[in-house]
């Protein structure tokens, strides 16, 4: 059981408790580069600057089902599979992601068969969230319900202007908070959770059935027209989860060789092709309305959760500009009832 028990933490104090954790295990953290955020592991005694911090270019995903991954090496006589078992932290996660990682977590390891090897990293990863106070212009986490959290967090922050509302979630949460010592003070005080204010708007009422009816519906062929095919949304989404191996040999010695994760995404033409080269998305129209679908339908159908979180990066992202929120708001006045 987690103690019921809320802290205080100084916002002065935040680079000595990250620096104490960095010494024990791997912290990732936002990290301001070209005036974008994103996660990186810190170096000793590296400074983070959250002023201005509203989310991260991409999402964490990065961390948990990394791109060139090795999962399996093999020589003559041997084959083993390789996992990271390595302690990490990762801090500074919004609410959106942390949502993102509850898919992930109910995809990789809530069915028959599990993705060991995100289950290890996974299991591995320690997750201290961060309040959101100020929406990013194409946030719409409030329409998902995700701009707020009651678990998948280990610590929770909300700023607190000159010091952080801290809550915690696990019992490995709690380890922390008592492994910094009087970094944390006890309060009986509860935390305002702050309203993010997003301007979008995605309304969830309803949408499934409404898409199920515009399955057919010309709306997926003038998306297409504007689609470049980049896979931008695709890469960006913090629940896209979709892989494929890609073998490695030694090309010195060819009796060894290693298999790697290679992220894939529906959004291009190979992903579909089999055997044949037979390719069952061959239109690029087919290709963007199984990103929609499976953002809002296919989620809660499979899951029991919209793979969409709001946090808005697929429409950062997209050089041609589409706007899932616009697209859906076609669907409801096409097809609601």
């Amino acid at each position: 059981m987690v103690k019921q028990a809320n802290y205080t933490m100084e916002k002065k104090d935040l680079q000595k408790f990250l620096g104490a954790l960095a010494s024990k295990m791997d912290v990732y953290a936002p990290v301001k580069t070209k005036g974008r955020y994103n996660f990186s592991r810190l170096k000793r005694g590296q400074e983070i600057e959250l002023a201005g911090y509203s989310n991260t270019e991409f999402p964490p995903r990065e961390i948990l089902m990394p791109e060139g991954e090795t999962l399996v090496r093999y020589a003559r006589k041997t084959i083993c599979e390789v996992f990271d078992e390595r302690k990490k932290v990762l801090f500074g996660v919004r609410p959106c992601d942390v949502h993102g990682i509850i898919v992930l977590d109910k995809v990789m390891m809530g069915h028959g068969d599990m993705e060991m090897h995100y289950v290890e990293r996974r299991k591995s990863t320690l997750i201290i969230a961060l309040n959101c106070t100020e929406a990013g212009e194409n946030c719409f986490c409030e329409s998902m319900e995700t701009d707020t959290l009651t678990g998948g967090f280990d610590i929770l922050l909300t700023d607190a202007g000159e010091r952080y509302h801290v809550e915690v979630g696990t019992p490995e949460g709690a380890k922390l908070v008592k492994g910094a010592g009087r970094i944390f003070t006890e309060t009986l005080e509860k935390p305002v959770k702050p309203k993010p204010g997003c301007e979008k708007k995605l309304d969830m009422n309803g949408l499934p059935d409404m898409m199920k009816r515009a399955a057919k519906s010309k709306i997926w062929e003038d998306v297409a027209k504007r689609c470049l095919s980049c896979a931008c949304c695709t890469f960006s989404c913090p629940t896209c989860f979709c892989f494929s191996l890609k073998h490695e040999p030694d090309m010195t010695d060819l009796s060894k060789g290693e298999i790697k994760r290679e992220m894939d995404y529906c959004m291009l033409l190979r992903f579909s092709r089999v055997a044949g080269n037979m390719v069952f998305r061959q239109h690029r129209a087919e290709r963007v309305k199984q990103f929609f679908y499976h953002k809002l339908v296919y989620g809660m159908e499979n899951e029991g959760k919209s793979h969409c979180v709001g946090c808005g990066r697929c429409i950062t992202e997209c050089m041609a500009h589409i706007d899932i929120t616009e697209e859906a708001a076609k669907v409801r006045k096409s097809y609601g009832r």
